[in-house]
């Protein structure tokens, strides 16, 4: 395929819209667990319970599909890890008991963890060297999107339609037209990985995966996510119960956290490729800094535009890290994949658990302030990553 210079090719377009179809439900299930929780008299460990599966399925297992993605790529995964995962988060109202919704909580964290990696790869053959941070911009923009929506969306059928719980249902129309699409289109998409796919005699001429380099990447990246999942965990906790402020107001504070988010993260993916993935990754944590350390003082319009200047800087780095990842492990995209989009992300989970049982030591105020300091030590890290000489001699 000749990629030439454009941009917004329609293999690019189909694959950031997949994105976002795949996380609709990921970020549905935060408001869906409350009702759950009544609906089966919960406790809050069996909700922590199900966000830790939730966690584990669609996050953290990921460099494993990423691993056989980089052996056996099946373009045909895409479909049907779309369907998969909307077909998951549909059926989450029918669950007649707890156990049954963790099991189709874990059938749609199955789609989504083998989404993830197959389209980043995906994405990675069908857009130009010289956009390729755009492009994964745009891919990443995709998830972000889909995060925000699908929480607005599941809000939206629990709180204004008939039908109650069993509305999850809608999930699936979405998830069945892109998947339809993807599979209409998946000659144009994935016309070549198969003739690249390298042979038996190529695999044992595999560029060495830079362990350091990538040890440093991930730490940053878990940093990064501890950051982001506190926030938008503990945003607004602490305006309601802290700053005593109406709980809408701080709903609409993480939403244009998160908002934020899906923007910083194409603007910085797109300067990306004119300026370095590692000048990126370095200024989104030193402009997140002074954001991060003022919005728990401010409240009103102030702090809207704060919080939404935060997400965006705090994110700006997310696919810029991951395509930085992939010129490190040229060989193994799949699994530079899903170890910076899956793997390292589910970890900020745990990160999130630790701030949270500081603030039942200590206080949520407390919490934020160690926040507000974390980007110092993602600075630290960040300048320890290779520049493009660094990658161009390994």
């Amino acid at each position: 395929m000749n990629k030439g210079k454009k941009f917004l090719t329609l293999p690019v377009f189909l694959i950031s819209l997949s994105h976002l179809a795949v996380d609709l439900g990921q970020g549905a299930v935060p408001v869906l667990l409350p009702f759950m929780k009544e609906i089966f008299s919960l406790s809050y460990t069996q909700v922590g319970i199900a966000v830790m599966v939730q966690n584990f399925t669609s996050s953290v297992i990921q460099p494993l599909f990423g691993y056989f993605t980089d052996k056996i790529n099946r373009p045909a995964l895409l479909p049907a890890s779309i369907f998969t995962a909307a077909a998951g988060i549909a059926l989450t109202g029918f669950a007649p008991s707890y156990h049954w919704l963790l099991f189709i909580i874990i059938i749609a964290g199955l789609g989504s963890a083998a989404f993830h990696p197959q389209g980043a790869v995906v994405m990675n053959h069908v857009s130009a060297k010289e956009t390729r941070g755009k492009s994964m911009g745009l891919f990443s923009v995709g998830g972000n999107l889909g995060f925000a929506i699908g929480s607005l969306f599941m809000v939206f059928l629990l709180s204004k339609l008939p039908g109650g719980i069993e509305n999850t249902a809608y999930f699936l129309i979405p998830g069945s037209i892109v998947a339809a699409l993807v599979w209409l289109n998946l000659g144009i998409m994935t016309p070549n990985i198969k003739k690249e796919n390298p042979g038996k005699a190529e695999q044992m001429e595999k560029s060495p995966i830079p362990w350091f380099y990538l040890t440093i990447l991930l730490l940053f990246i878990f940093v990064r996510s501890t950051i982001h999942t506190s926030l938008q965990t503990y945003i607004p906790l602490y305006y309601i119960h802290h700053l005593k402020q109406d709980p809408i107001y701080a709903s609409y504070l993480v939403t244009l956290f998160l908002f934020g988010g899906a923007l910083g993260t194409f603007i910085g993916a797109s300067i990306s490729d004119r300026l370095g993935r590692k000048a990126v990754i370095i200024a989104s944590m030193v402009i997140s800094l002074p954001l991060l350390a003022i919005f728990p003082h401010i409240s009103g319009l102030p702090a809207y535009i704060i919080i939404f200047l935060a997400g965006g800087a705090l994110v700006a780095s997310f696919s810029t890290s991951l395509v930085l990842a992939q010129e490190m492990m040229p060989s193994y995209i799949g699994m530079a994949s899903g170890l910076t989009v899956g793997f390292s992300l589910g970890l900020g989970g745990i990160g999130t658990t630790v701030m949270g049982m500081a603030a039942d030591r200590l206080d949520l105020p407390t919490v934020l302030l160690i926040l507000s300091l974390l980007p110092v030590f993602g600075i630290l890290l960040a300048l320890k990553l290779p520049g493009p000489e660094d990658i161009q001699n390994m």
